[in-house]
């Protein structure tokens, strides 16, 4: 996730930005590198996406823009200007083979504001204890153990499918994805006291999610208002513990995390920043994807039926022994294309050396999938949809080339849930339905905190042939 920043905007005039070594004692020993003249105000919108796009068209893979403030402005590169990498090579030093070298950038620290000191924005030691002490939740034979509370999550909006193809009305797959997509990561947090929200005066608070389109600080101001409900969610529980087994949803699998060393667990403020991450992580990001999805299939007919094919053809062999090679390779295909967090930042902790030229200790990087999933020279016809390009593994044919969970020791932990609760609903769907489109287009980009489509995307729904 991506958190909106706020700053001056500037022009796009074109030149060359001047990046000073620290230890430099002359303009001869600074690296110069390609850029604008002017700082531009960069946040996740369409405005910042245009600029980057051009940016990198006229400047190529490494620029630099000139900061906006001196050092100590926050959202001003820290008195350095700011690079743009998307080359595959230097993002890989940066996440992979040199990570703890960098650190979060500039924005994390609007998002903690949001979720407080949880996995997404941590960083440190801090940040690989927990990370530590909370991935076997992710682990697959935890994940497995949820697909039942997913198919039920699906089930349950089966109707709203039915009556769209029975009464021909388009389906707004962006609202439904929304929609199933906060049941399911609800569900898979507190199993069946999901309930116990149900039943609250009002109905379920965290219905404010998919109610609220907006991302603005009223937004931010309601959903912290949803933290003292967590509290009392976790209260409830433990109240209940008894001697068995805990419940197998994430918070009965954060409540038995134990540190590796100390051998503590959580704290209640710990416990509530990891969950309402796992929330913000876990939803909007899958429900973006499986928009999309569902978008190109119904853009693309024969790879639908294909799809259809493999999910019946596999709904026949015994548990565990289907592949879903296809269905995985769709979902691979659509975040190269539409990635969710297309834009993020890091920033250097110490003097490094980054694609050839030094870098001082303070400056902030940004990355964009988005970009980098489109790079020409990386992908043949990358504007394209063509699942057969991936493995089902999601290997690319070049390393660092294709990042939706980000890469390296801070890839996000919850990829396999992601990609197995992206399976269950497409194979769900395509094995009942076929979906057509009231125009070939593709829909407009809502480059926002996640990338969206800036209008609903709507869908007919046909019952599927036998």
């Amino acid at each position: 996730m991506f958190g909106r920043l706020f700053l001056l905007r500037g022009s796009t005039n074109h030149g060359r930005a001047l990046i000073f070594d620290s230890r430099a004692t002359s303009l001869h020993d600074s690296v110069i590198l390609g850029g604008p003249d002017e700082p531009f105000a960069f946040d996740a919108n369409a405005a910042t996406l245009e600029y980057l796009t051009a940016g990198c068209a006229e400047y190529g893979d490494v620029w630099a823009i000139p900061p906006t403030g001196g050092s100590d402005s926050a959202t001003g590169g820290g008195g350095l200007p700011i690079w743009v990498l998307n080359d595959p090579e230097a993002i890989h030093h940066v996440l992979t083979k040199r990570q703890p070298d960098y650190g979060k950038g500039v924005g994390f620290e609007r998002v903690k504001m949001l979720l407080g000191d949880g996995l997404i924005v941590s960083d440190g030691s801090h940040w690989k204890g927990r990370r530590r002490m909370l991935q076997p939740a992710f682990a697959r034979p935890s994940v497995g153990a949820m697909r039942g509370l997913v198919d039920e999550c699906i089930e349950n909006r089966a109707h709203l499918w039915e009556e769209h193809a029975a009464s021909g009305e388009p389906l707004d797959v962006s609202d439904e994805a929304n929609r199933l997509g906060l049941r399911i990561i609800l569900r898979a947090i507190f199993g069946e006291d999901l309930a116990l929200l149900d039943d609250r005066p009002g109905g379920n608070p965290f219905n404010l999610v998919v109610d609220t389109h907006e991302r603005d600080l009223m937004f931010a101001m309601r959903f912290r208002q949803l933290w003292p409900v967590v509290r009392e969610m976790i209260e409830q529980r433990r109240s209940r513990a008894g001697g068995g087994a805990p419940p197998r949803d994430f918070l009965g699998l954060y409540m038995a995390a134990r540190d590796r060393d100390s051998g503590d667990a959580l704290d209640m403020d710990g416990l509530v920043d990891e969950l309402m991450t796992l929330l913000v992580a876990g939803h909007e990001t899958t429900a973006a994807t499986l928009a999309w999805a569902w978008s190109l299939l119904a853009r693309h007919p024969e790879i639908q039926n294909e799809l259809r094919a493999e999910v019946r053809r596999e709904a026949a062999l015994p548990p565990g022994e289907a592949k879903s090679e296809l269905t995985l390779k769709v979902i691979h295909e659509t975040l190269r294309l539409y990635p969710p967090v297309w834009m993020f930042t890091r920033q250097a902790l110490k003097d490094d050396t980054l694609a050839g030229r030094p870098i001082p200790a303070g400056t902030q990087i940004l990355l964009s999938p988005f970009l980098l999933h489109r790079r020409a020279d990386l992908w043949e016809e990358p504007e394209a949809f063509r699942p057969e390009r991936f493995t089902a593994a999601g290997a690319p044919a070049h390393r660092a080339a294709y990042i939706p969970f980000s890469s390296g020791p801070r890839r996000c932990a919850g990829d396999v849930f992601a990609l197995n609760t992206a399976v269950q609903e497409i194979s769900w769907g395509v094995s009942r339905y076929h979906l057509t489109t009231p125009t070939p287009e593709a829909p407009r980009l809502d480059p926002g905190v996640n990338l969206r489509s800036l209008e609903p995307i709507r869908l007919f729904v046909h019952h599927a042939p036998s």
